[in-house]
């Protein structure tokens, strides 16, 4: 007997007696080689329940044999970033995940070279990523939305936000970035018209050192200084 457990990520997923696997899930278990062994298979709706089945050797159904339900850790690690460009986004999604990353909201600046999602795509990723780092919620992903109806919406949910700057005196830390969501922009800079509207919203601001960060580069480093401060 396996006593392999294997999980899968089911957004909306709702407690069911029988487990049918999807198409997807088999050729996950044929191609780690457990599809013919008995094993367990746990399926996550991605909001903190857990549902763990019997799965018996080569068979594609499995009997409810537990559940589980967590609940949402009150910390929260948000980043708002312009898209960075081709393989670079799933990079971002996935590594952003791993690191606790519990919301991606995407921008469009003037000089964005990128300005599409695949929502269903990205959240796929973040699924597996969660998978792997044995995680029970999924990130919310969302965008892409304009920087202007960006910071309208967090003004009025009363949102902290803190802007990666080079030009700031303020240093960035694992405690001053704690409980606020962080902006990054585009690798073409800011635009002039957009500088006045962050002024105007009165964000704070960081810097995170002399070089030039890529947007994914940024985006995980934000994420592990969340990390970071989470572990004290």
């Amino acid at each position: 007997m396996s006593s392999e457990e294997i999980v899968f990520f089911r957004p909306g997923y709702s407690s069911s007696p029988e487990l049918k696997l999807e198409g997807e899930e088999i050729s996950h278990l044929k191609a780690f080689r457990v599809f013919s062994e008995e094993k367990t298979v746990i399926i996550k709706d991605g909001a903190g329940a857990s549902f763990a089945y019997s799965v018996p050797s080569s068979s594609k159904t499995g009997n409810l044999i537990g559940t589980e339900r967590k609940e949402r850790p009150k910390t929260k690690a948000k980043i708002a970033t312009a898209i960075p460009k081709g393989n670079r986004l799933e990079w971002l999604i996935q590594k952003g995940t791993e690191l606790g990353i519990t919301e991606f909201i995407f921008l469009v600046f003037s000089h964005s070279d990128r300005k599409d999602l695949n929502p269903e795509r990205l959240l796929k990723v973040a699924a597996e990523a969660s998978s792997q780092s044995n995680q029970d919620f999924l990130p919310e992903i969302k965008g892409p939305i304009s920087l202007s109806k960006f910071l309208e919406e967090s003004k009025s949910a009363k949102e902290e936000l803190l802007l990666f700057d080079p030009r700031s005196e303020v240093r960035i830390n694992s405690e001053n970035i704690q409980n606020k969501t962080v902006l990054i922009g585009p690798e073409g800079g800011f635009r002039k018209e957009e500088l006045e509207l962050i002024s105007q919203f009165g964000i704070l601001s960081a810097n995170v050192g002399e070089s030039i960060l890529r947007i994914e580069t940024a985006g995980v480093f934000a994420a592990s200084l969340f990390r970071l401060g989470n572990l004290y």
